[in-house]
């Protein structure tokens, strides 16, 4: 396993960019301080390219600097320019729980949810630092998964990272979140696993998650091992964790938001709680048996003899 040295991502340049995050994580205007508002000028698309990459940069390197200066999380470099991975020191040695952190597809890097929720909401509500942040006050490993910034497919990147780095865990339970098109591809890689593969994991919390367990070929065990062990939010305007949809579509709860960009952040301590519950240890079964006529006369006679 391969660690990458750590980027001074503060000092690299993003000239023409008038921004900057304040100390709450929220994008401002260096002058002016007002937040940050897309503008598309229809006759000069390439300037208006620019000033999205601009601002994709700087969240990008921003978020970097969080996970690599402030939480000490290591970039590790994956075999054959396959891309890398964030996790924090010695995760795959924690004994207590691995947290892995699956987002959607697209241009979102480790680390990041959603560009436009860090635009609009803040980086409390767009990037994956609150999960890391709470992970970390459980003594928990983590590592976040990056299927945007390497070669191959979603499903192929979270099937190399699973067999190379989290399949050497040793924690006593992995705990997966996986948003949009991550759901799907964590899906994917249960589905071409041997049986009894999954056991190694103990809870999943979809969000807003792209999978469909009745177009993929789980198999009839797989199918009921993600029932009984993972939980599906989706976005929807009822109450956070209300029931939503059908029996036939499984446990279902909404996000308590329509916007699929901060959906992780609205239902952040639903997931943990969820997760605690499912590590938790099971009470022992208290043992039973059937008293009958003569054995109680027989436990009357022992206490009896005892009593003298």
């Amino acid at each position: 396993m391969e660690t990458g040295s750590h980027t001074d991502h503060k000092t690299q340049s993003l000239s023409g960019c008038p921004y900057f995050f304040t100390a709450n994580g929220q994008l401002r205007n260096k002058v002016t301080g007002e937040p940050y508002v897309s503008r598309v000028n229809c006759r000069d698309v390439q300037s208006t390219q620019q000033e999205h990459t601009a601002i994709c940069s700087i969240i990008t390197n921003h978020v970097r600097s969080l996970l690599e200066s402030q939480l000490q999380l290591q970039k590790v470099l994956l075999p054959q320019g396959e891309g890398f991975v964030y996790m924090t020191p010695r995760a795959l040695h924690n004994k207590k729980a691995l947290l892995v952190l699956i987002p959607d597809a697209g241009t979102v890097p480790c680390g990041v949810w959603s560009w436009r929720t860090v635009v609009r909401d803040g980086l409390n509500y767009g990037c994956q630092v609150p999960y890391v942040l709470w992970a970390m006050g459980e003594n928990w490993g983590v590592l976040l998964m990056n299927p945007n910034e390497g070669g191959g497919t979603p499903e192929e990147h979270v099937s190399r990272v699973w067999d190379r780095l989290v399949s050497q865990s040793a924690a006593e339970h992995v705990l997966v979140v996986a948003h949009g098109y991550g759901g799907l591809a964590f899906v994917d890689w249960l589905c071409r696993q041997a049986a009894g593969a999954e056991s190694r994991v103990s809870a999943v919390a979809f969000i807003d998650s792209s999978h469909n367990v009745w177009h993929q070929p789980l198999g009839a065990d797989k199918h009921a091992w993600l029932r009984a062990h993972s939980r599906k939010w989706v976005l929807s305007n009822k109450p956070l964790n209300g029931p939503v949809g059908t029996l036939r579509a499984g446990m279902q709860l909404s996000a308590g938001t329509l916007c699929h960009g901060s959906a992780p952040a609205v239902c952040m301590q639903s997931v943990f709680r969820f997760f605690a519950k499912a590590i938790r240890p099971k009470p022992l079964p208290i043992p039973f048996s059937i008293i009958t006529r003569s054995r109680r006369r027989a436990l009357k006679m022992d206490c009896h003899n005892y009593s003298k």
